[in-house]
């Protein structure tokens, strides 16, 4: 297995370029922690096992944690409305639940896909309340409970709602209620000022080669995306979760459990975590990524198997590394997909342009088959009445949904780890 992992990585990255941390455990045991390449260019430091690296968006898993924590703790409820804990909040009419913050369906605008938020914005230092003026006045993007819709905004709602009802920063009761019980000495809030023994600087790929990835605060990720770790504090993690240190077994599968929304249909989504079926496996993960880094945890369920990627490349695509490690050492062998006939008369039925406020794609018709387009580019054939799978990759699928018209409504592509449920942009409601 080693040497199959060592093979995958070094396909993607350079010996003398930034590179990724990279851990598989299996039955609470390490098999593989391994850093490849370079923490920092200039003095020529490797990654390693401690290499303290941002978690971007993995944090979310730590965040909705300490949530849960206060709940268990009787300090507030899931289904309290926000305005309990955050009365000068802006709802209207509407009830938002601290849920709804949680698994992304209260309707309120992501902060970070505002126009001119990474040329404007991203830069300056924020409180917690000045963070919420970035989004507090947008109108809702939907009516809570109608729809998933990935929003950072809610998270930093959740920051706030553990300062107010436990009357100390967000980071602090993370530190004290996660991080010390679980022996996770090397995990904190990664903001530029305090020194960070064995801190991992960020890059990115430019024509002339490796720079520095651009100037961020860190204050704007806050309790969405601020945190960093290393892979041995997050391989103590994953072990806590396993044996339901932290959170009981119980409270775990409450977090694990699809969210519903309000007409029945449910979305890969709990408290906290992206929730999918890996090629017939369940498997519970988080990806991440601020300007000049990238994660993935993954832990599938019955297999007792978790898969850890940091890394300080930009963009880097720490989960497609994942699902090369499941190719390769881990035998997972992708499922084939059943080819049918297409009725190309069927065609106008799926074409069309779809998005989920964040992610925008075109479903097309060339020839007589369909390709996706846009920030997604596959050739697809049909598997079922409303399936299509990509050409070449059989990991990626569509399925389509109607609302009992003619035309489909609506489509969930999902490719590994990841989705996107999407709707056709002219039936978009506001």
């Amino acid at each position: 297995m080693l040497a199959e992992i060592d093979a995958v990585v070094g396909g993607r990255i350079e010996a003398d370029g930034p590179g990724v941390a990279v851990a598989v455990v299996r039955g609470g045991e390490v098999v593989h922690a391994k850093g490849y390449g370079l923490a920092n260019l200039e003095w020529e430091q490797p990654i390693a096992p401690d290499t303290v690296l941002c978690l971007g968006s993995l944090t979310k898993p730590f965040t909705a944690q300490a949530i849960l924590l206060l709940e268990r703790d009787g300090k507030l409820r899931l289904d309290d409305a926000i305005t309990a804990y955050l009365p000068d909040f802006p709802t209207g009419d509407r009830l938002i639940t601290v849920e709804n913050l949680l698994t992304h369906t209260s309707g309120i605008a992501n902060y970070v896909t505002q126009p001119g938020f990474w040329e404007h914005v991203a830069q300056t230092d924020r409180t917690p309340a000045e963070l919420t003026d970035l989004f507090r006045a947008l109108p809702p993007v939907f009516a809570p409970g109608e729809r998933y819709s990935y929003s950072n905004s809610g998270y930093v709602l959740l920051g706030r709602i553990i300062e107010a009802v436990s009357r100390m920063p967000w980071d602090t009761f993370v530190r004290e209620r996660i991080f010390a019980p679980l022996g996770m000495a090397h995990s904190r809030y990664m903001l530029h000022t305090p020194v960070i023994p064995r801190r991992a600087r960020g890059y990115e790929r430019m024509s002339a080669g490796w720079e520095h990835a651009p100037r961020f605060s860190m204050t704007l990720p806050y309790a969405p995306g601020g945190l960093g770790s290393t892979l041995d504090d997050l391989i103590r993690w994953d072990r806590a979760l396993r044996d339901g240190r932290l959170l009981d077994r119980r409270t775990l599968e409450q977090t694990w459990r699809p969210l519903r929304l309000n007409d029945g249909r449910t979305e890969g989504y709990g408290l906290g975590w992206g929730l999918s079926d890996f090629r017939g496996r369940r498997v519970v993960h988080h990806a991440g990524g601020v300007p000049g880094f990238s994660s993935f945890y993954g832990r599938f369920i019955k297999d007792d198997l978790a898969i850890l990627a940091l890394s300080n490349i930009a963009g880097f695509d720490a989960a497609g590394l994942a699902r090369d490690i499941c190719d390769a050492a881990l035998g997972m062998p992708a499922p084939p997909r059943q080819r049918i006939s297409f009725d190309t008369a069927a065609l106008d039925r799926f074409t069309g342009t779809y998005s989920d406020a964040i992610t925008t794609f075109e479903v097309v018709a060339e020839g007589d088959a369909l390709a996706l387009r846009g920030e997604f580019d596959y050739q697809l054939f049909q598997t079922g009445a409303a399936t299509f799978a990509a050409m070449g990759d059989p990991d990626v699928e569509l399925r389509f949904a109607d609302n009992g018209g003619t035309r489909c409504n609506r489509v969930k592509l999902i490719v590994p780890f990841y989705w996107v449920s999407a709707y056709r942009v002219q039936e978009q409601r506001a």
